[in-house]
C-alpha cells in the first residue's frame, strides 16, 4: 500500500512542478511586457506552489523511509530498487518525468533571471544618461571642484 501512496505523491509532485513551470513561462511574458502587477501575482502564486511542493516532499520522504528501512537518505532510485513489476515501471516513469520538468523549470528560471538583470542594466544606463556624473568632465583645481553644481541635462520640473 505504501508503494501506491508514494506513486500518488510523486504524481502530485509532478503536477505541481508542471504548474510551476507554466507560471515561470507566464512570468517570462510578464517581464517582456513589463507588467508589474501581473508579476507580483505570479510570484505570490509561485510561493504557494513552493509551499505545497515542500509539504509533498516531506510526505514523499516519509513514505520512502517506510519502504526502504535502514537507509538514512532515501531517494526515489532506492525506492525503485525496492519495487517490483508495474510499480517499478511507474516509479521510473515518474522519476524521469519529474527530472525533465525540473530541468525545464531551471532553464526557464535562468532565462527570467537574465531578463530581469538586463532590465536593471537598462534602467541604470537610462538613469546614468539622465542624471549627471558627480565628477566634473574637465579639470579644475581641488578647491573649485566642490563649488561646482551638478547641472542636469533633464529638466525634471518641466
Amino acid at each position: 500500500m505504501s508503494m501506491q501512496q508514494l506513486i500518488v505523491c510523486l504524481e502530485k509532485l509532478q503536477k505541481l512542478h508542471e504548474s510551476l513551470l507554466q507560471l515561470a513561462r507566464e512570468k517570462t511574458e510578464m517581464i517582456k511586457t513589463n507588467d508589474m502587477e501581473g508579476l507580483q501575482k505570479i510570484t505570490s502564486n509561485e510561493q504557494k506552489h513552493i509551499r505545497a511542493i515542500s509539504t509533498l516532499e516531506l510526505q514523499r520522504d516519509q513514505l520512502a523511509h517506510e519502504l526502504v528501512d535502514g537507509q538514512e537518505d532515501v531517494t526515489v532510485s532506492a525506492c525503485i530498487e525496492a519495487a517490483a513489476g508495474e510499480e517499478r515501471s511507474q516509479l521510473e516513469q515518474l522519476r524521469d518525468m519529474l527530472l525533465q520538468t525540473v530541468d525545464k523549470l531551471k532553464e526557464q528560471n535562468e532565462l527570467n533571471q537574465l531578463m530581469i538583470y538586463q532590465s536593471l542594466q537598462y534602467i541604470n544606463l537610462t538613469l546614468d544618461a539622465i542624471y549627471p556624473q558627480k565628477q566634473p568632465t574637465t579639470y579644475a583645481p581641488p578647491e573649485k571642484r566642490q563649488l561646482q553644481t551638478n547641472i542636469s541635462r533633464f529638466d525634471s520640473k518641466a
